[in-house]
């Protein structure tokens, strides 16, 4: 992985479930992510379980971090770019479908490394930013 400039990373890996009562925005949404990263590669799994029951996955494996690769949302193709910033995690979206948006997310983990904070970007100039908070299984 690509080192910051004051140390390395911290490791996102884990199984991390959403806590609504601290998110912005869920609509009664269950989010369950899966992260593991290891040297030189990071793989991604989300699932996104709505009010009414409706299940959505989406997933990638970067082999590289900082190079685009493919990203599965739910049958739909788009990109992906993982970096590090300091201590937080940044995942770039591109493409997808049509109604979608150019994304970013900012990845930051508590001190303890049991709390992961997602601030989410849509760059539509519609979306405001938006916080999910996870807890780690």
């Amino acid at each position: 992985l690509v080192s910051a400039a004051k140390g390395d990373p911290p490791d996102f890996s884990g199984k991390w479930v959403l806590d609504p009562s601290r998110s912005q925005g869920t609509n009664g949404e269950v989010i369950k992510l899966t992260i593991e990263e290891a040297p030189g590669k990071i793989t991604y799994e989300r699932v996104v379980r709505e009010r009414n029951g409706k299940e959505t996955q989406a997933s990638f494996t970067c082999a590289q971090v900082g190079t685009p690769c493919d990203f599965n949302e739910n049958g739909h193709k788009a990109k992906v770019t993982v970096w590090y910033d300091g201590s937080a995690m940044m995942m770039a979206k591109t493409g997808g479908l049509s109604r979608d948006a150019s994304t970013e997310r900012r990845f930051v983990l508590s001190p303890d490394g049991k709390v992961l904070t997602v601030e989410f970007t849509n760059y539509s100039g519609t979306d405001k930013p938006r916080k999910l908070v996870f807890t780690k299984e």
